[in-house]
């Protein structure tokens, strides 16, 4: 009887230890780096008489695939009161420049206004926003 539980043992603990052979497997996995655009810098001016601000933003953009350029307005209470994307589709290959803007305030209420500037690529990555404030008389 000590014999048959020993060889039980003996059995059970080589099949545990696989009878000491080990299987080691590696793989590399490639690691997708996320370069989203950038807006560098920003300038506007506005026009009080026509109701309109003009800009430029500059840009760079590591992998050259621009989508849109997302332009939000907001009241003093920070509700959205204009909202507009542009496709940037005419971009697509180019690693930097300036794209121009506008915003026209003719339905607006008297008031300071915030607008804030974005960019997206193909992939959905957004840039870092960049804001303006425009006084409506």
């Amino acid at each position: 009887m000590k014999r048959v539980i020993c060889a039980m043992l003996v059995g059970t603990m080589l099949m545990l230890t696989g009878c000491g052979n080990e299987l080691t497997v590696a793989a590399a996995v490639p690691i997708e780096e996320i370069y989203p655009p950038s807006i560098t810098a920003m300038q506007f001016s506005q026009d009080t008489v026509n109701k309109y601000v003009n800009g430029t933003v500059d840009f760079t953009a590591a992998t050259a695939d621009l989508e849109t350029m997302t332009i939000v307005v907001s009241d003093s209470m920070g509700r959205e009161v204009y909202w507009t994307v542009t496709d940037l589709e005419a971009f697509a290959g180019y690693l930097y420049g300036s794209l121009d803007f506008s915003i026209d305030y003719l339905a607006l209420l008297p008031g300071q206004y915030t607008f804030t500037i974005y960019l997206t690529d193909r992939l959905d990555n957004l840039s870092n926003p960049v804001f303006g404030t425009l006084l409506v008389p």
